[in-house]
């Protein structure tokens, strides 16, 4: 998989989340108590964006029906009401190169 420059490091302080295009893939890029991570940017109950959810230490949010997921490996923490398991988010590593936030994507 190829690494892919998707933003600055200054553009990332600690609580910031973004809907970002890395190659063909849409990721979701956060800053989670001072640590990046790149997962997937939709919710795998019913595809709702996450960017527009609460990041809230490790955990972010779907707004929609409230699942929330851990950032740090994409396993899925609430489930929406009756639901007894969700599919985890895909997450994909994240490097610092110089200034540069490079994400590995699938081409």
């Amino acid at each position: 998989m190829p690494l892919i420059k998707v933003a600055k490091v200054e553009e990332f302080p600690p609580g910031t989340k973004k809907s970002i295009k890395a190659s063909k893939t849409r990721i979701l890029l956060v800053n989670a108590g001072g640590r990046l991570y790149a997962t997937q940017s939709l919710c795998t109950h019913l595809s709702n964006p996450l960017f527009t959810g609460k990041l809230q230490g490790n955990l972010i949010w779907c707004d929609k029906h409230w699942a929330s997921f851990d950032v740090t490996n994409g396993n899925a923490i609430n489930l929406p009401e009756g639901m007894a398991k969700i599919a985890p988010l895909k997450t994909y590593p994240v490097r610092i190169d110089g200034s540069d936030i490079v994400v590995e994507v699938p081409e």
